[in-house]
């Protein structure tokens, strides 16, 4: 299976694809590290629960019952493969969390005569 990757061979980084987006050209990703990882559960539960809104890690772990490793072990993930990314929000009581949220909202997977290709919807 043939992949199309950013140019320098690493994920795509938040500030890419927004840079890229402004020029009108859609970035591409790892399609073989962006199946593989869509087909864990989990990954999949996170990608739709930040779908609605941006959350923390442990309100993530606690709405799907796993544990907080997992919850970390996918994000970090995610965010490696250009699909999420974080900020840091100060809550009421003064302590700082890490909000994640969705980087793309669309993907486009083509398949064609040099293999499948994934890359972000313009």
């Amino acid at each position: 299976m043939s992949t199309t990757q950013h140019p320098a061979g690493r994920p795509i980084s938040p500030e890419a694809t927004q840079a890229d987006s402004t020029r009108g050209t859609a970035p591409t990703v790892d399609a073989d590290a962006v199946l593989e990882l869509l087909g864990d559960e989990y990954a999949r539960a996170v990608v739709a629960a930040l779908a609605d809104r941006p959350a923390a890690a442990p309100a993530l772990a606690e709405s799907m019952t796993a544990s907080r490793a997992t919850i970390y072990r996918r994000l970090n993930e995610l965010a490696d493969a250009g699909l999420v990314a974080s900020t840091v929000a100060v809550d009421p009581d003064g302590h700082h969390r890490k909000r994640y949220h969705l980087v793309v909202d669309d993907l486009r997977l083509r398949f064609g005569a040099d293999g499948i290709e994934l890359s972000l919807a313009e």
